[in-house]
């Protein structure tokens, strides 16, 4: 079973809809009906020729409102040029709308989630579509109290909105949306994911067509105004704070024809810095000794999102507030010097050198506009600079596929290191060097000549030879 998000608020309580509108429960009935009839008519094209002459009338008063084109499909069981039964999956989505009736059990659960992994496939998506499978989950999600099938009738829609046919017509039917959005208000986390996972479908529709109704859709809706920051400052599941930066990462990458993002249009009033704060200590409560992928990536979204926010002048007043500037550094802090170790950072795929590359940026960028003097940095420069030696030793020594990355973040690194020299003094920068080994100095040296002033030059290389 999933965690779940902690200290809702009393009026948060999940909104699922208990009892279904009379004009629904009518157009369901009617959609199950029409499911019935066309496993009846299934069965009856499986009958022996010599049994078919006795039931042919039957036949034909229980299909006279189904077209031919469906019986004709409905005869071969196997969907498109898959081997999955058409039958197997009209069984199981009535099995789900007498959920109602016959409660959750086992089997049902097994087989939705095997329709949900076949729904990766397009014609199975198709057949979906042209079963109406939106309106039993529409009936589902508003009369459902268990909350596994409100995750997988969730995880089915997200699956099959990643063809853009579905995607599309998802988009035009409100009341689903309605009904799907509201359960953003759900004390289940694996549903939360699941929805945030639909959204990010969503997104490829509006980053390829700002005019997309999906883009409307969004900014109609309150629940995702409301819930999203209340997730990253108040939720303890690992998966749903991921699954959260990564949406909101897609959506500061996404640049509006107004001059906004998508981010900026769709939470105008919030900086969302406390709440990254939270949920970074969430995820990461004290130093690993590696990262897993999973990790690294929510610290690639984390980062990334982290200095699209930094681009607005508002969250430079929330960083200056209380200890946000302390939590803040500590993130960067804790990173980078994980990486000091060779094991952790190689091999240096773009993910990692994308972590190192923002951390060493957010770290300059706070002192250029004063944020940090230079002594509360000195162990951060002090890191870096182990990094840059330990990039520069491994592409002398072996020969790695990332050369091209290694190359781009070494130069990088030189650059920063070269700035800190710059607004740093001769003694601070003197300091740093004296910690380290001959090869290490002579490193730093090489690539600080002719870069800083000459006289801070001279007065760094003096200091040293003092030692």
């Amino acid at each position: 079973m999933s965690s779940h998000l902690s200290s809702l608020r009393p009026h948060w309580s999940p909104s699922r809809t208990r009892n279904v509108p009379d004009n629904q429960a009518w157009l369901f009935e009617t959609y199950v009906s029409k499911l019935t009839r066309l496993l009846w008519i299934r069965k009856m094209s499986q009958v022996p020729e010599n049994e078919n002459d006795k039931l042919e009338s039957n036949v034909v008063l229980e299909a006279q409102n189904i077209e031919e084109s469906e019986i004709e499909k409905l005869k071969g069981d196997t969907v498109g040029s898959t081997l999955y039964s058409g039958k197997w999956i009209i069984n199981t989505l009535l099995s789900t709308s007498k959920v109602p009736e016959n409660g959750w059990n086992e089997k049902l659960e097994t087989d939705l989630c095997t329709l949900w992994d076949i729904t990766t496939d397009k014609d199975i998506v198709q057949f979906l579509l042209d079963n109406d499978f939106f309106q039993i989950a529409e009936f589902s999600l508003k009369s459902s109290e268990e909350p596994r099938l409100t995750e997988i009738i969730l995880g089915i829609i997200g699956n099959m909105t990643c063809e853009p046919s579905a995607l599309d017509i998802l988009g035009t039917k409100e009341e689903l949306l309605e009904t799907i959005l509201r359960h953003l208000f759900s004390e289940d986390s694996a549903t939360l994911v699941q929805i945030l996972r639909l959204l990010r479908s969503a997104l490829w529709s509006i980053q390829s067509n700002p005019d997309s109704q999906w883009r409307i859709n969004l900014k109609n809706s309150t629940y995702l105004r409301e819930v999203i920051p209340f997730i990253l400052k108040s939720s303890t599941n690992e998966e749903l704070l991921i699954a959260t930066t990564s949406f909101l990462r897609s959506l500061a990458e996404i640049d509006l024809p107004n001059g906004k993002t998508l981010l900026d249009e769709l939470f105008e009033a919030s900086s969302f810095l406390s709440g990254m704060l939270e949920s970074f200590e969430e995820v990461l409560p004290q130093d690993e000794a590696s990262y897993s992928a999973s990790i690294l990536k929510y610290l690639e979204d984390w980062l990334e999102l982290f200095s699209n926010l930094r681009k607005g002048p508002q969250i430079h007043q929330e960083i200056l507030q209380d200890d946000n500037l302390t939590r803040t550094v500590e993130i960067p802090r804790r990173i980078l010097s994980n990486f000091i170790d060779p094991w952790n950072i190689f091999p240096l795929d773009e993910t990692k050198a994308s972590c190192v590359h923002r951390c060493a940026e957010m770290i300059l960028d706070f002192r250029w506009k004063g944020f940090l003097r230079a002594e509360s940095t000195v162990d951060i420069n002090d890191t870096i600079l182990k990094i840059i030696c330990n990039i520069s030793t491994a592409m002398k020594e072996e020969e790695e596929d990332s050369e091209e990355t290694m190359e781009e973040l070494l130069k990088y690194l030189e650059g920063y290191w070269v700035e800190i020299a710059k607004i740093s003094t001769a003694d601070e920068i003197t300091k740093i060097l004296k910690t380290h080994d001959k090869p290490v100095v002579d490193h730093a040296i090489n690539f600080l000549k002719s870069k800083i002033p000459e006289e801070k030059f001279n007065s760094i290389a003096d200091g040293l030879s003092n030692q």
